[in-house]
């Protein structure tokens, strides 16, 4: 399904189709927003994002988690000296590992406003011969290093976590519960923090947001997409 204006086309499922959809779009001069775009590969992502730029228009690749209460408390509140990033993720059966390690990647680096480099990556696979267990270490431009431990299961709802770690404080929280738990070293003081509950809808708003934005000509909001681009291209590579 897609979603089709004067200058915008939205596409909405996931299908094989995605790549031609896209492409055709792409190519009549109008903005696309692929909503979930699990049936690309690399080539095919990057194909697509020279094509956007021939045409002058907008290309985003996927949503994610960002913009949601613990992403917005933890943007205005981390400390600058965060150098031990700790994601814990337990994924729905039919969740795609590489989507959600691109949405995670996504997830951390806008918070930490840094840009990966090299990666080491194990990752594990069922009796189907699909990986459901994966470890990912990212190092980043600002000498923090992030680890991923991503985990696919049956019957089990879906869990995000991450611990942030500096010299001075401990950061735990938990996206989906929409809590943070914050321990201050030298003083052994904790602070819990309950924000407003975790939404899907109000999330993906935002995202079609920063993209209408962009196709406005919202410079910051093309930036947005232009890393959200690169940390897509990183994930699927791993």
């Amino acid at each position: 399904m897609t979603g089709l204006s004067y200058k915008m086309v939205h596409i909405i499922d996931n299908s094989n189709d995605t790549e031609r959809s896209a492409e055709l779009s792409l190519k009549a001069i109008k903005n696309v927003l692929i909503e979930k775009p699990e049936f690309l590969n690399v080539e095919q992502a990057i194909s697509l994002k020279k094509i956007a730029e021939e045409s002058g228009v907008i290309l985003q690749l996927g949503t994610g988690y960002k913009f949601c209460p613990v992403y917005c408390n933890l943007l205005k509140e981390l400390p600058k000296n965060v150098k031990i990033i700790n994601v814990r993720q337990l994924l729905t059966e039919k969740s795609s590992l590489k989507m959600e390690l691109f949405y995670v990647i996504d997830f951390v680096t806008s918070i930490l406003n840094v840009n990966t480099g090299k990666f080491e990556v194990k990752s594990w696979k069922n009796e189907e011969n699909i990986s459901d267990l994966l470890h990912c270490s990212l190092d980043c431009d600002n000498s923090s290093i992030i680890n991923i431990t991503t985990c696919r299961t049956v019957k089990s709802e879906p869990k995000f976590e991450i611990d942030f770690v500096s010299p001075q404080m401990h950061i735990t929280a938990d996206i989906f519960k929409s809590t943070i738990k914050k321990h201050y070293h030298p003083l052994n003081v904790d602070i819990n923090i309950i924000l407003e509950s975790y939404c899907e809808k109000t999330v993906s708003d935002c995202y079609l947001q920063i993209f209408n934005r962009a196709v406005d000509n919202d410079l910051e909001a093309v930036r947005i997409i232009e890393k959200q681009f690169q940390n897509m291209i990183t994930g699927f590579k791993i």
